[in-house]
């Protein structure tokens, strides 16, 4: 009966065990096997508790979290890991490295006490694809070049300019007026999606009899 009572009182504390490890973060499921074999060695021992003694405490990689390690045996490290007053998880180092993970930091913690930790980097947020539609092709004013305007949104427009075939610029109209020039042509697209373009005139030679040019030869 006295064996009976034993058993029954391990399986008790293994269950109060794997409800504790339950309730923890479910980064830190592996704790479950390992709260599973420290009920074994408890029950192999009779009534002795593995005694834990406490080495050190490790900041962690996010600068917030710490880990509190504390040797259990040969080769038998556990680390609680706390952020902020609050206990995450504990792993277990039994002969083995450990790992877990808690809202992107990553910790590995080996049979030799040492604990090393990494944040894991958030992906970039991919670029939305802007969706252009075609609405018109203008030529512009130097009677060469041409313009393809696109649609975006309300109020965004976009005008591709090519110049002997070949784009030149881009203009973004995005709530307000966009310009471009080359060579003395002038490029003005407005949010509405109006285009409108001049080319700088060419100062006008004076004529011969004028009294400049008869100052000049003079």
């Amino acid at each position: 009966m006295r064996a009976r009572r034993t058993l029954r009182t391990a399986l008790v504390a293994a269950g109060v065990t794997a409800a504790l490890g339950a309730s923890a973060t479910g980064a830190f499921a592996h704790s479950a096997p390992a709260a599973r074999t420290a009920a074994s060695a408890t029950h192999a021992s009779g009534h002795c508790k593995t005694e834990r003694v406490y080495v050190k405490t490790v900041k962690l990689a996010d600068k917030v979290s710490r880990a509190k390690v504390f040797k259990t045996g040969k080769h038998r490290y556990e680390a609680e890991i706390w952020g902020k007053g609050l206990k995450y998880g504990t792993m277990a180092a039994k002969d083995r490295t450990a790992h877990a993970e808690h809202n992107g930091l990553h910790m590995t913690l080996h049979p030799n006490g040492t604990i090393t930790s990494w944040v894991e980097r958030a992906k970039p947020q991919p670029k939305p694809v802007v969706q252009r539609s075609l609405i018109a092709s203008a030529p512009l004013a130097d009677g060469t070049s041409t313009a393809k305007i696109y649609k975006v949104t309300a109020n965004h427009y976009e005008a591709d300019l090519y110049a002997d075939g070949a784009r030149f610029d881009t203009l973004v109209a995005d709530g307000r007026a966009a310009y471009g020039e080359l060579n003395g042509l002038h490029v003005v697209l407005r949010p509405d999606g109006q285009l409108s373009s001049w080319v700088d005139q060419s100062p006008t030679p004076a004529p011969s009899g004028t009294p400049s040019a008869a100052a000049e030869a003079g």
